[in-house]
Order: C-alpha cells, then structure tokens, then sequence
C-alpha cells in the first residue's frame, strides 16, 4: 500500500506539457529529500530522468506509469505497455528544448520511441521485436542532441552480428524524424541498457554478460565494438549507470542489489567501494551531488559528497 502523504506529495505523468514542464520552478530545491532516504514509492521503476528544472521523473516498468518529483497533476492515462520477460516502460529522457522522450515495448511487443510531451504522442523510431530478456531500451541524449538507444538480445548471437539489425548496439536517433534509419555508434554488446554520457562528452557503457563471460565497463561511442574495456567486479547484471564525474561512475546492480562507485585509474576503471545497497532497477544524477536510485518498490537518494 502507498503511503498517504506521498499519494498527496506526487501525481502520475504520462504525456505531459506545461504542468510537468513548470513543475520545478521556485526558489526551493526541486528534490527536497535528506541524503540517503526514501523519496516515493515506485513499483520496478527501471526508467529514470531529470528534468529541465532539476526535478525527477520514475517510470514504472509494467504499470507505464511515470511518477512526477515535485509533483504535477495528471495529464493523460498510462502509456499501454507490453509487460513479462523484462518488457514495459523502459526509458525516459529530455531534450534541450524540454521535450519528454519515452522508450517502451509496445503491444505488438516492438522496442519503440515516442515524443510524449508536449502535446500529443508521437512516434520517433519502430525498433525490433522485443526479446524475454535483454531487450535494451535505456535513453539518452547525446552531447550533439542525438537521442542515444542501446539494444540488446542475449538469446540469438547471430542477430546481433548483423550490421543491418538493430540487436547489440547503441544507436543514435533524430529526435525529430519518423522512423529515419538510426546511426549505429558501436556494435558487439549483450544488453547496453546501462549507459552514460560523462561531462567530458565521452559515452561509457555497463554490459551484462550472458554464462560466465565477464560483465563489463567500456565506451561506446568510438565506432565498432567496445573499446577502453574494463572488467567490472563479479556478475552484477548491470542495470544503471550514473556519471560522478568524467572519471568516476555509479554502478546499480540488479543481481547484486548494490551501488557501487567506479574510478578511472590509469585507463581502466576499478571498483571504489560501496555507496548503498537496495538499487536495483537504475540510478541518476540528480543536481546538488546526490543520486536517486530505484529499489524496486520505491526511489532513494543518498548524498555522493
């Protein structure tokens, strides 16, 4: 059951326009939370943001529901979403020019991307069809205002080797086409769900691995296949990556249940230690130092300074 006051505190966002795109204005801090506690209740939110105004947004992965931080009224039902084997509402992302961008699996199981707000839905991109696992999805935008998509399919190898299929790479979007062919950035990934431009520009990636192949942290935005590659400690599955800084990362497991902060030592990143346990379905920089991360049944922050 959620709590009253956060029932009271929040409002359910799927589409949205002004009211979302106003709702952190004012002199206060769009994230009032103290470090390290419970922000609101979300049910497996695998997809985070940050809005234009330093608030944040949680989508729920099988609900398609997105949860506003400082709240905004509702402006339209969820948005319908395949669910089961990992399929739902899986990204969420802002423009520049304050336009919500959502990556989900739809009813006839395809990975796509819609323009959700402002105003009417409208679709960016028909990708492929969706996989029991590792189906990617993850938003981001790239420095040059490309929207960055990374898919994955761990169950057909062959499809991933493919240069003309979109399986086991990152690729970059025009927001404002309609199903223009995407730029491939690199290939040759299991599942890039997790990924992150750092404020150096540089895009790196967390990569789950299927048996006992290691998992790993490496760029993805040099062209073919990963490069600068990192082992990451143990089997983790990856699920969220939120930038520090340009030369230290956090790293949100979903096996392992942890966040854990990554530094870059002479090329190679290494494990720091351990900054929370409970994250599970993603994480993001928020402003002020501090990271919201998503449990599974609600979204923490905890202070990184």
């Amino acid at each position: 059951m959620r709590r009253p006051i956060l029932r009271a505190a929040r409002a359910v966002i799927v589409g949205g326009a002004t009211a979302l795109l106003a709702a952190g204005c004012g002199g206060a801090p769009a994230v009032p939370a103290p470090p390290g506690t419970h922000l609101l209740d979300a049910d497996r939110a695998s997809a985070l943001a940050v809005t234009p105004d330093g608030g944040l947004l949680a989508g729920e992965l099988e609900r398609g529901t997105i949860l506003a931080v400082p709240p905004a009224r509702p402006v339209r039902p969820p948005i319908a979403v395949a669910t089961g084997g990992q399929r739902g509402l899986l990204g969420l992302a802002f423009d520049s020019r304050r336009r919500l961008f959502a990556a989900y699996v739809a009813r006839d199981r395809r990975l796509v991307v819609d323009r959700i707000a402002p105003g009417r839905a409208r679709r960016v991109w028909t990708g492929p069809r969706s996989a029991d696992l590792a189906n990617g999805g993850h938003l981001a935008f790239a420095p040059d205002g490309r929207l960055v998509i990374g898919v994955g399919d761990l169950q057909d190898p062959a499809r991933t080797a493919d240069p003309r299929a979109p399986n086991g790479k990152l690729l970059a979007l025009r927001p404002d086409g309609r199903n223009a062919r995407p730029t491939v950035l690199s290939t040759g990934w299991n599942n890039p769900f997790a990924f992150v431009f750092t404020p150096d520009g540089a895009l790196w990636v967390a990569d789950n691995a299927p048996g006992r192949r290691p998992e790993r942290l490496a760029r993805g935005d040099l062209g073919g296949g990963p490069a600068q590659v990192s082992e990451l400690a143990g089997k983790i599955a990856p699920s969220g990556l939120a930038a520090i800084s340009s030369a230290e990362l956090a790293v949100c497991g979903f096996v392992s249940g942890t966040l854990d902060r990554y530094r870059l030592r002479q090329g190679a990143w290494r494990l720091a230690g351990t900054i929370a346990r409970g994250c599970r379905y993603g994480v993001v920089r928020l402003p002020g130092a501090r990271l919201a991360f998503s449990t599974g049944r609600d979204i923490r922050v905890v202070d990184i300074r």
